[in-house]
């Protein structure tokens, strides 16, 4: 049943508005659970129901982010409607993790280049094939996200405090991203390229926590995160200048 369910996806991907919806194939009840979701978001798909096949593959997908066939039901429903982005990012996901002489793999590749974003080659000369230059990347399918950090009395000018910002997925389409960069009170960050979803910004400094916060990138958009110690668990005197630190050892003032 599954190869079936596959070649008709594979179909209605290259002619949806000439296909007839069919009717729902059965879901059988000795499945996984994450198999019995994909079958049902399959029956859903099958009939032309998209947003309840989304929401069963959704399902699926939260249950084993790893497991490909949802990922490529994901982008198959989102096609149908107008929801060209996130169709891009799980088809993209298919093509970067499922077997290349699979079904999804193929159909995915071929939905990919049909539209004209499918990731192109890298190209090196013998002489510097260890640079691995980057892919182009179209713009309309990731985020970026933009911000800055912002401490009372603290600017790389007059203080130099730096540490490290760690950007992470926080769900299962983006658990697999994962960047690390230096930053400094008081200046920009910025993070480029990233797929549409939920993410954790963290920034340490000398081992201190001094931000853990949540924000969404959309595609083809910026998010803006200002970090500001009104935000920070961290107490104001931790980083405060050292002119206005107040100082315990220092004589009282005389009468």
């Amino acid at each position: 049943m599954r190869r079936i369910v596959l070649l008709a996806a594979a179909l209605v991907l290259g002619a949806a508005c000439q296909q007839a919806p069919v009717s729902a194939p059965s879901v059988s009840h000795d499945l996984s659970p994450v198999d019995r979701l994909k079958a049902e978001g399959d029956a859903f798909l099958a009939k032309s129901d998209y947003p309840n096949a989304i929401e069963k593959y959704r399902q699926a997908v939260d249950l084993d982010s790893s497991a490909v066939g949802p990922h490529f039901g994901l982008g198959t429903a989102y096609s149908f409607v107008d929801k060209r982005p996130e169709a891009i990012v799980q088809f993209r996901w298919v093509l970067a993790r499922a077997d290349g002489s699979s079904t999804e793999y193929q159909e995915a590749y071929r939905w990919l280049s049909r539209v004209g974003v499918l990731p192109a080659p890298v190209v090196a000369s013998d002489a510097s094939q260890k640079d691995q230059s980057k892919p182009t990347v179209d713009p309309s399918t990731v985020g970026r996200l933009v911000g800055k950090t912002e401490w009372p009395g603290v600017t790389p000018q007059r203080q130099m405090v730096s540490g490290t910002m760690s950007l992470v997925g926080d769900e299962p389409v983006t658990q697999d991203v994962k960047r690390q960069r230096a930053f400094r009170l008081g200046d920009a960050y910025e993070f480029r390229d990233l797929p549409a979803g939920r993410y954790r910004v963290v920034a340490v400094v000398d081992g201190t926590t001094v931000w853990d916060e949540k924000v969404n990138v959309e595609t083809g958009k910026d998010a803006n995160l200002t970090l500001s110690q009104a935000t920070s668990p961290v107490p104001v005197e931790k980083f405060a200048p050292a002119a206005e630190k107040p100082d315990a050892a220092a004589p009282a003032p005389s009468r």
